[in-house]
């Protein structure tokens, strides 16, 4: 993944509520996948990094789990296929199983897409920098600046 993904993956995260939250861990499985089957070709050590990131986020998808709501329990299984799908990819360096797994969690990603383009909850993290776009435009690309409207710290207070 690249520096400029991993800006606008952090940047997207502190501005976001909990149901946008689980669509950008998707997003960010999905990265990783790619990652690797660029790497597919060449093999060797960013294809295993690639492959052991997107588990990573399956791992975290699966934690984060509350049981006490059934769709918890139907979600489990699957992020364990996907995991398993995601473990022979890695084992047999083929790219069935990276297909497999992406298959699964694509229909999961349309469905958390949903769910969060009609949540209008308050974002996870507060006291986060508000993120600004339009007022300059790079060479390139759309600049964007970090306001905070006040002079207070967003450190530790004693």
């Amino acid at each position: 993944m690249t520096d400029e993904k991993k800006k606008e993956f952090t940047r997207r995260l502190t501005q976001c509520n909990a149901s946008e939250m689980i669509v950008i861990q998707y997003e960010i499985f999905f990265t990783y996948l790619d990652d690797a089957l660029e790497a597919y070709e060449l093999g060797g050590e960013p294809y295993r990094m690639a492959i052991r990131h997107a588990d990573a986020v399956l791992v975290r998808l699966q934690d984060s789990l509350d049981f006490k709501y059934d769709l918890a329990k139907q979600l489990y299984p699957l992020y364990t296929y996907s995991r398993r799908q995601i473990a022979l990819a890695l084992a047999t360096h083929k790219k069935k199983p990276i297909s497999n797994a992406r298959n699964v969690m694509r229909k999961l990603y349309d469905a958390f897409a949903q769910i969060a383009a009609e949540d209008t909850s308050e974002p996870v993290m507060h006291n986060t920098e508000t993120v600004y776009a339009g007022y300059t435009y790079g060479k390139h690309a759309l600049n964007e600046s970090a306001y905070d409207g006040s002079s207070n710290s967003r450190g530790f207070l004693v």
